[in-house]
């Protein structure tokens, strides 16, 4: 069975960015300092770049709601890993 999109986007997104989210783990002991919020925003800025590739091709489709389901899918799993990445910065 061949892997969903998500996830092999997912995989490419560590891959490729493995410092920033290793130092999102690092920084995440103290999620009010400034150096895990700045952490955090580098790492958002990564995830929203790779969703928007994830997704590109089907939101101006009649697969919209494809599209909604399969960022749904990317999120749940960063979130699962990354727990921390929803800390408000504010």
């Amino acid at each position: 069975m061949s892997t969903p999109k998500f996830e092999k986007q997912y995989k490419e997104m560590l891959e490729n960015n493995k410092e920033a989210f290793e130092e999102l783990k690092l920084k995440s002991s103290n999620l009010k300092s400034e150096d895990f919020k700045e952490v955090q925003r580098k790492a958002l800025r990564v995830i929203h770049r790779n969703e928007d590739a994830l997704c590109s091709k089907t939101e101006s489709t009649h697969f919209s709601n494809f599209s909604v389901n399969l960022a749904n899918r990317f999120w749940e799993k960063i979130r699962a890993n990354y727990p921390e990445i929803d800390y408000s910065t504010e």
